[in-house]
C-alpha cells in the first residue's frame, strides 16, 4: 500500500506539538478506535528508540513501530514491521511545519511495503481509504489536544514487561 496521508492546522508553536509527539505512549490516544492490543517494547516512552506493539482493528496482524529518526522540532520517522512473521516494512513520519502566521502545520505519512506474493493481494484489497480516515482522525484529535493545552496521556502496558514495575496489573 502506498503512502497516505494526512495534513492538518494546529494553533500551537511546533515545539510544543513536537514535545507531545515525540512520546510514542501517546498514539493510543490519538488512534482511538482503531488500535487495539497497544504495548511498548520498553519503559522508557519518549526519544529514538522508544517503541510499541499493536494491532489495527481492520488487520488481525501484529504491528511493531520504532521511533528511529527525530530532528527537533520538524519530524519524527517510525519505521516498523507487520504481516506474518513480520515481512512487511512499515512507516509512518509525522512532519511539522510553521506558516507565516505562526500556525503549525502537521503531516501525517503512512505506508505498508508488502513483501512477496502478498503484495498482489494488498494491492487489490487496498484499505488506503481505511487509513487515510485513521489518519484524517488522529490528527484532528492532536488539534483538539494540543489547541485545549490537554497534554493528555494514558498508562500503557510494557511487552514481556514486569507488570509490577510499572504499576500496571
Amino acid at each position: 500500500m502506498g503512502p497516505v496521508y494526512a495534513e492538518t492546522e494546529i494553533d500551537a508553536p511546533r515545539e510544543m506539538i513536537y514535545e507531545y509527539l515525540l512520546d510514542i505512549s501517546t498514539r493510543p490516544i490519538l488512534f482511538a478506535g482503531a488500535l487495539d492490543g497497544f504495548r511498548l517494547l520498553r519503559l522508557d516512552t519518549r526519544g529514538v528508540g522508544a517503541g510499541a506493539r499493536f494491532r489495527f482493528k481492520r488487520h488481525s496482524a501484529w504491528n511493531d513501530s520504532t521511533i528511529t529518526a527525530a530532528e527537533a522540532p520538524r519530524r519524527i520517522s517510525e519505521r516498523g514491521a507487520t504481516g506474518r512473521l513480520n515481512r512487511n516494512r512499515t512507516g509512518f513520519e509525522w512532519e511539522i511545519g510553521e506558516d507565516s502566521g505562526g500556525v503549525s502545520v502537521v503531516r501525517l505519512s503512512y505506508w505498508i511495503e508488502p513483501y512477496g506474493v502478498y503484495r498482489h493481494f494488498q494491492r487489490l484489497t487496498g484499505g488506503s481509504r481505511w487509513y487515510t480516515r485513521q489518519m484524517r482522525r488522529a490528527l484532528r484529535r492532536l488539534r483538539e489536544l494540543i489547541e485545549a493545552e490537554r497534554m493528555a496521556t494514558e498508562e500503557v502496558g510494557v511487552a514481556g514487561g514486569n507488570r509490577y514495575e510499572t504499576g500496571i496489573r
